[in-house]
C-alpha cells in the first residue's frame, strides 16, 4: 500500500550502490517541500554532505534532521539513517559522497509537495 498515493511524490536516487566520491544525481526541486533520503551499504566508512542550490545556483551545506533521534547536521558519517529536509524554495539538492570505504552506500529519498 503506497500511503503516499494521490499527492505530488517524486523517488529520487542520489546514489545506488558507489563505491568511490561523487556529487551524486542533482535533483530539481521544482513544486515539491520536504525531502526525506535513506542512508544504507555495505561500506564500512563514509562521509556524505547534504547540499542546496538557490536561484544563484552556488552548492550550500543544507540542514537536515536525523528521524531517528532529532538531532541536526549538514553532513554524516553514519549508515541505517533516515533523514529529512525542507527544500522550499530550492533550485535542486544533492548528496555529495565525499568518502567512502569498505564496501558501497545507497542513497534513496523521495520528495513529497
Amino acid at each position: 500500500m503506497d500511503i503516499l498515493k494521490g499527492r505530488n511524490s517524486t523517488p529520487v536516487t542520489f546514489h545506488d550502490a558507489a563505491t568511490s566520491a561523487a556529487d551524486g544525481t542533482i535533483f530539481t526541486v521544482y513544486g515539491q517541500s520536504t525531502l526525506t533520503i535513506e542512508i544504507y551499504g555495505t561500506s564500512t566508512s563514509r562521509t556524505i554532505a547534504f547540499i542546496g542550490r538557490g536561484p544563484s545556483g552556488t552548492d550550500r551545506a543544507i540542514m537536515g534532521v536525523r528521524l531517528s533521534d532529532l538531532s541536526t547536521a549538514t553532513s554524516t558519517t553514519g549508515t541505517g539513517e533516515l533523514w529529512q529536509f525542507d527544500v522550499t524554495g530550492l533550485t535542486s539538492v544533492f548528496c555529495d559522497l565525499q568518502a567512502v570505504a569498505g564496501g558501497n552506500v545507497t542513497v534513496k529519498g523521495r520528495m513529497v509537495a
